[in-house]
């Protein structure tokens, strides 16, 4: 399956008349961003952990990778990630189309520039900054030769 069916889904949930559509629309937007991030770092060679562990390692890498657009990528991923938690968690409070529709238009963004960082000479640049990252600061290196 390729990442960005969730996207398109996203796109076709942000549409519908009900606010179950909205908050899935949220969540599958989210998903495709995140799954973009770890295909990334994953072609860079970084092992990035399954399950709960692997949300905050996209981001904070992505983070701090040198790229200032990178970086406002991995930033408005986590911000994503809350506001999919806020459609999926609390259900009490509204949720409406056009929150849905900023979310997608976010996932979209974030999409674009995790492409754009797959070129040279981003690639290695960013992948250079998140290895420096992860032994200096992290202390947890995931990077694999």
């Amino acid at each position: 399956m390729n990442a960005r069916d969730f996207l398109t889904l996203a796109q076709n949930l942000a549409i519908a008349g009900n606010e179950a559509a909205w908050r899935s629309a949220a969540s599958r937007a989210y998903y495709s961003a995140f799954h973009v991030a770890r295909e990334l770092l994953e072609g860079l060679r970084f092992v990035v952990p399954r399950a709960e562990r692997g949300h905050a390692y996209l981001w904070l890498r992505l983070s701090n990778c040198g790229d200032a657009h990178v970086q406002l990528a991995g930033r408005e991923l986590n911000d994503l990630r809350g506001e999919r938690n806020r459609a999926d968690y609390d259900v009490t409070r509204s949720f409406l189309q056009a929150a849905a529709r900023g979310h997608v238009r976010v996932a979209q963004r974030i999409i674009q520039i995790l492409d754009s960082a797959t070129v040279e000479p981003t690639r290695t640049a960013i992948t250079d900054a998140m290895k420096v990252y992860e032994r200096d600061v992290l202390k947890e290196v995931t990077w694999r030769p």
